[in-house]
């Protein structure tokens, strides 16, 4: 409802910050008047006077919100015109201190779009509100005051043609960005110095747009390696309109990205991690490169003034200019709208004193802390072990293991939730725990090794010099499912290393599908050897870690010495077995439990009673304690669905994925009152295997043997290692055991 007194209100600078604006002051004024110096085009190429427009620009959720509030629809008509539009983790790949953020589903949504197609679809919107018409190439001249300065009623104009003309108005809002004159007219009209705050960051970036190929981002918005103070370049990578991909690197203190095609490639080159990089890459420059500078970020405290003009505001980047790196700018100008919006809705005309105060606090206070904090410790300003920044860190640690704490640092950055959110008792918590390394037993190290850009917890035991067996586990275990046999392997002078694969460690979890297929699964085995120095090395898989082992040897047989697989034959076997035998087949069938809609709820859902079930059943002879760690490491958030991604894939049944024979010599561990593999599938696997090969047949043994007969195991493990890694020969003998 429109005031009766509030006649004409008049709006400088028409950016986002004054088309927001405009928005707002239509619901309380008839007649408002939008003007700017620029021409307001319609098409893809940014304003004239807006030297940062071709760089990414970035909508916050937080702003999105607001701007769906405002208008309504707004946002389809952003995707609409062709802007990329997700989930703020889910479909944002965050890399925070080298490490890839978690991407689970947030309930947030992001908007990447150029600027030009934001701030004309917000444009439009502005222009068919009633009260609402611009002005454009008109320039300010100053504004008109009476009563010694106290008020403003107009405001004076210098148009296209040269000629000046003045406009009242009730209220004149002042949204001409950084270099807003409002302190300079303030001071001709005998008020106080409006205070200033300025946070040094010497920032510069440069930009170009790429075409992609589709896979590249899949269905990811956008790649976001993030600055810090240990890496303080970053790099955003980001869809936008028109099939292109905006890439904007960053650096601070001078340290700014070359604006020529080696420089500019060198230094995405140098990120923390070579993610996008490796995207341009495969992609094809559009334009030139772009450099823009950003000198400090700039606060006026306006709210520190004791008086101020009646009918004069001032909203947008004319009160603070942030970091454009963190894109905070077009949401506090959202945000500042809705605080204006709160003020309109008062008896009156908007007192300034009090719309200033509230636009600190509920705009201002919390963004321009988090920049200057987060510029602060990249220019190596900010004491790394002081409380704030210690939590910073552990934050975003946490952040590429647990689901939970990924969600609450994007609601933070978003600017949905404010940094009090990281001090709640039940988020430390989180934090805690997501960091609480998985425990050593004695004699044994966890490390972190980080391959692909995916983090693993890692046991390692035994003498350094010793031959290497890695250990892989299967499902639905981890790396603990070899404790027993891992001091056995010690003892014999063997250096044992015992990944928590893809999916099982928290800073190695993917959310497509496709990412867990078979060769990726085995590429990161191969990292790991690699991150540890090893060349060479014994292999030992358990279940799903017996399928990747089985791959090893087939497909990398120059990396592997000896194979020991335990209770899942060659691959091919089975699926031959798969294919033919009615008992495989009815073995088999637990895969459709494990695969079908809703699966993961299924066996979480109840205090994840049915998990229980099967870890308790007769076939598992698991210890109390065993069914109990296994449960309580499946049932932290994201785990157990990305470890049945494995079965998701459809590696173990689609016939697609045929490895071939194994050359290196090789052990079968096979019982025959495991449920799960067919008589035939373990006869059959022999036929897989060109190299001397031993098939161990158990009896009154469960599947889970590297739990119910650790020390058995272990022996056939000793025996092959022992046998060195002869290729000569086709000793195929068989054994059993009971």
């Amino acid at each position: 409802m429109v005031d009766s007194v509030r006649k004409s209100a008049i709006v400088l600078g028409a950016g986002m910050a004054g088309l927001f604006a405009a928005r707002v002051l239509a619901d309380s004024y008839a007649e408002v008047v939008v003007v700017d110096r620029d021409v307001l085009t319609t098409g893809n190429e940014p304003r004239r006077r807006v030297p940062q427009g071709k760089h990414v620009h970035g909508l916050l959720a937080r702003g999105q919100q607001i701007i769906e509030e405002l208008f309504p629809g707004v946002t389809d008509e952003f995707v609409a015109d062709g802007a990329a539009y997700g989930d703020v983790t889910a479909q944002v790949r965050w890399v925070l201190d080298g490490r890839p953020m978690r991407q689970p589903r947030s309930g947030l949504r992001v908007v990447s779009a150029s600027r030009p197609l934001l701030e004309n679809r917000v444009r439009d919107r502005v222009a068919a509100l009633a009260p609402v018409r611009f002005l454009e190439r008109y320039d300010v001249v100053e504004p008109v005051v009476e009563d010694g300065g106290r008020r403003v009623t107009g405001v004076v104009l210098t148009g296209p043609s040269g000629a000046t003309e003045t406009l009242a108005c009730d209220l004149l809002v002042d949204a001409t960005g950084r270099g807003s004159r409002a302190p300079v007219w303030l001071g001709s009209w005998g008020l106080p110095e409006v205070p200033e705050e300025t946070a040094k960051v010497g920032l510069g970036y440069t930009t170009r747009h790429y075409a992609l190929p589709d896979e590249v981002l899949g269905d990811q918005v956008s790649l976001h390696v993030v600055a810090s103070p240990a890496a303080p370049r970053g790099a955003v990578c980001a869809r936008v309109e028109d099939g292109r991909t905006v890439v904007t690197a960053y650096g601070v203190n001078g340290d700014h990205p070359p604006t020529d095609e080696e420089g500019f490639l060198g230094f995405l080159k140098s990120l923390a991690t070579s993610d996008v990089y490796d995207a341009v890459q495969r992609g094809r420059p559009l334009d030139e490169l772009v450099a823009y500078r950003f000198p400090a970020n700039l606060r006026r405290r306006y709210e520190d003034l004791g008086s101020f003009p009646q009918g004069f505001l001032v909203i947008g980047d004319a009160v603070c200019s942030f970091n454009p790196t963190y894109a905070q700018g077009m949401t506090v100008a959202a945000i500042g709208a809705t605080v204006l919006r709160d003020h309109l809705g008062r008896d009156g005309e908007p007192a300034a004193g009090a719309y200033f105060a509230d636009l600190a606090r509920e705009a201002i206070d919390t963004p321009w802390g988090m920049a200057v904090g987060n510029d602060r410790a990249r220019l190596g300003l900010a004491d790394p072990s002081s409380a704030e920044q210690r939590q910073a860190a552990r934050v975003t640690a946490a952040a590429a293991r647990d689901d939970e704490v990924a969600v609450a640092y994007a609601r933070v950055v978003s600017l949905v939730d404010g940094p009090e959110a990281f001090a709640a008792p039940g988020f430390t918590a989180r934090v805690e725990s997501a960091l609480a390394r998985p425990k050593a037993k004695p004699g044994r190290e966890v490390v972190e090794v980080t391959t692909g850009g995916l983090t693993f917890d890692v046991e390692t035991a035994g003498p350094d010099d010793g031959e290497a067996v890695v250990l892989l586990h299967g499902w639905p275990h981890h790396f603990e499912s070899w404790t027993d046999v891992v001091p056995v392997l010690g003892r014999a002078g063997l250096r044992t290393i015992a990944p928590n694969q893809r999916g099982y460690s928290p800073g190695a979890r993917p959310t497509a599908v496709e990412d867990y297929r078979l060769p990726l699964l085995a590429r990161d085995v191969l990292g790991i050897l690699d991150g540890l120095g090893v060349e060479r090395a014994h292999v030992v898989g358990h279940d799903w870690g017996a399928i990747v082992a089985w791959y090893l040897a087939a497909r990398h047989a120059d990396r592997i010495r000896t194979l020991t697989a335990v209770a899942f034959p060659h691959l091919d076997a089975y699926q031959h077995a798969y294919r033919v035998d009615p008992e495989q087949q009815e073995s088999s069938k637990y895969v459709g439990l494990l695969t079908a809609e809703g699966s993961t709820e299924y066996w979480l859902g109840d205090d994840a009673a049915s998990l229980r079930a099967l870890l308790a059943g007769a076939d598992n002879a698991l210890t109390p304690e065993q069914q109990a760690r296994y449960v309580d490491f499946h049932t932290r958030p994201g785990t157990f669905h990305a470890a049945l991604n494995w079965y998701r894939t459809g590696a173990l049944l689609d016939g697609r994925s045929a490895l071939g024979e194994v050359t290196v010599p090789t052990t079968f561990i096979w019982s025959v009152e495991d449920e799960s593999v067919s008589t035939l599938a373990a006869r059959k696997t022999s036929e897989y295997v060109a190299a001397p090969y031993r098939l161990v047949t158990l009896e009154k043994v469960s599947h889970w043997q590297p739990q119910q007969v650790p020390d058995l195991v272990a022996a056939e493990i000793l025996t092959r290692v022992a046998s060195g890694d002869s290729r000569t020969g086709d000793n195929r003998t068989g054994g059993s055991r009971g």
